[in-house]
């Protein structure tokens, strides 16, 4: 009985430890496998740093660019593979048409996106990691409905200026807000909220993506923070 317990203890502990070498060896081979990070944040600075607001889940679900260009162009297979995610992130039929998404989306998006995930609170949720998790959701929407075909250029920069606006007055930069992401994610898919489109990380993992030279949460700048050299208002 007792080489029985034995046995299973080692097998117990040799399966996790596979696992978690296979795992550490796939997120090696994610990263290797594509461009440098500051290849991916093309854009001018405060652009990037809407975009860079979903780069946990831009980087889990996009293969390509996501920043790298005005606007990029999406595979057949990976445009198949977020659609249905995003429709029903979004609230919407996964039979909807895309004629209707490019008539009326963008109306529609413009009325409610600063509504996203907060009207699904619960009473314990942590407000703060709340807004924190709907503002990665919502830069990433809208980007990638911008990239289906379904928002005007101008339309998502707005609501994309908008959204970096609330982040910037309510953190106080990627670490804040990163950790309160990591937060918020975990608390929302807690009680059997979905996130199809998002990633699981932790305050560690930010705390390590900060530490990193390339990682666009390093290098960026934060929303609302002043650009060296942009003209000032005029002091009355």
């Amino acid at each position: 009985m007792t080489t029985f317990l034995l046995l299973a203890a080692l097998g117990w502990i040799a399966w996790h430890l596979l696992a978690f070498l296979a795992g550490g060896a796939w997120r090696l081979w994610q990263w290797a496998r594509r461009p440098g990070m500051r290849q991916r944040y093309a854009l001018a600075p405060h652009e990037n740093a809407m975009l860079a607001l979903a780069h946990p889940m831009a980087f889990a679900r996009v293969e390509g660019g996501f920043a790298d260009a005005r606007l990029p162009v999406f595979t057949a297979g990976l445009a198949q593979s977020l659609r249905p995610a995003l429709l029903h992130g979004l609230g919407l039929r996964a039979d909807t048409a895309d004629a209707d998404l490019r008539s009326s989306f963008a109306a529609q998006w413009r009325n409610r996106w600063f509504r996203m995930d907060l009207d699904a609170l619960r009473p314990q949720d942590a407000p703060r990691d709340a807004l924190a998790f709907a503002c990665a959701r919502v830069a990433f929407a809208t980007r990638t409905a911008s990239i289906l075909g379904w928002l005007d250029e101008a339309t998502q920069w707005e609501i994309l200026a908008h959204n970096a606006q609330r982040a910037g007055e309510c953190f106080t930069g990627w670490e804040d807000y990163g950790r309160a992401l990591a937060r918020g994610r975990r608390q929302w898919v807690a009680h059997a909220r979905a996130d199809s489109l998002g990633t699981a990380f932790t305050e560690d993992d930010v705390r390590g993506w900060i530490a990193e030279t390339d990682h666009p949460w390093r290098w960026l700048p934060w929303p609302g923070t002043p650009v060296a050299g942009a003209e000032r208002p005029a002091q009355a």
